[in-house]
């Protein structure tokens, strides 16, 4: 465990997305960080993923601590590391920081439980249901949260319930999410997991290379949006303009930590990593260990997917 831990390194993505953070709120995310992909793995390739309702039991009792809910049974270690991880952010951190990490958390259960449940009832999603459950699995929303806590961000509950805020935190996980399953790929059809937007792809017919077009031409309309949201941004008047600008660098800063660190780390890419950034090149599997055992699905079931109109670069 801590071994892959080491080598994810996620005290450096943690520096990117919150420059700021004084020393133990610094530390606090960076557990945080070295919580959830050891947590994410069990049910990406670990023994939770074809077994959903342990999968339940484990989300459930990580959620109980959070909601107040009482919870009677056993609990994983790294479900406890949670726990104390979140008792820290409690004391540090406002009510209404609280509610907004606490139904971030319980949308990234959510989707967790959604893909452990396609992968045991063999379910092929489309390419529009993957990114629903990516957007919900992927954990960023989290992370924005965590990032108000260390900057200690100070808004009205008004501006997070604007449509133009939400719809950046939206694109900013999108964002996430498309680089992510690009980058992530090899490492995941190597495991044989098809949580992926790139997986997605393939399922529906397309070749590696279509499906890496079509999430780059996805990632390009967003790039679009985005510079739409923000002109459309409203003032709140100067003093939260401010603070609303802070929470808007630090969505821009999770973006950039998970591409900068994407390529550091030795999670996806291994020592191949700066070998793919300068050539912008990957191998990936003709024909990868889910496509086989979805395969005699594939002839029954068909999904539309975008066009592709990019290339990967």
């Amino acid at each position: 465990m801590s071994k892959k831990v080491n080598a994810c390194d996620f005290s450096y993505f943690i520096s990117i997305a919150a420059p700021d953070a004084p020393p133990d709120r610094l530390k606090t995310l960076c557990d945080w960080g070295n919580w959830v992909f050891p947590f994410d793995d069990l049910f990406d390739s670990g023994e939770l993923r074809t077994d959903l309702s342990t999968s339940e039991h484990v989300l459930d009792s990580l959620m109980a601590n959070m909601t107040g809910n009482p919870f009677i049974g056993y609990k994983l270690p790294i479900v406890k590391a949670h726990d104390d991880i979140y008792k820290r952010f409690e004391k540090g951190s406002s009510y209404s920081t609280q509610r907004r990490f606490v139904r971030a958390m319980q949308h990234y259960a959510l989707g967790v439980a959604h893909h452990v449940g396609h992968f045991t009832t063999n379910h092929i999603p489309s390419l529009n249901e993957m990114l629903s459950t990516r957007q919900l699995s992927v954990g960023v929303a989290p992370l924005y949260h965590l990032v108000e806590y260390a900057h200690e961000i100070v808004l009205p509950d008004e501006v997070f319930e604007h449509p133009v805020i939400q719809a950046l935190e939206r694109l900013g996980a999108d964002f996430v999410i498309l680089s992510n399953d690009i980058l992530s790929y090899r490492k995941e059809e190597c495991e044989g997991c098809p949580f992926n937007m790139t997986a997605a792809c393939r399922l529906a017919g397309h070749s590696a290379q279509e499906a890496f077009d079509i999430l780059g031409s996805m990632l390009e309309q967003r790039y679009i949006q985005w510079d739409q949201a923000i002109h459309n941004l409203p003032s709140w008047g100067a003093d939260i303009d401010g603070e609303v600008r802070r929470y808007i660098d630090g969505i821009q800063n999770v973006v950039q930590a998970n591409i900068s660190w994407s390529f550091r780390s030795e999670r996806y890419l291994g020592k191949d990593a700066l070998g793919v950034r300068r050539t912008r090149k990957i191998d990936v599997m003709t024909t990868p260990p889910y496509l086989r055992i979805m395969d005699t699905r594939l002839s029954l079931l068909k999904w539309p997917c975008v066009s592709p109109t990019s290339k990967f670069h």
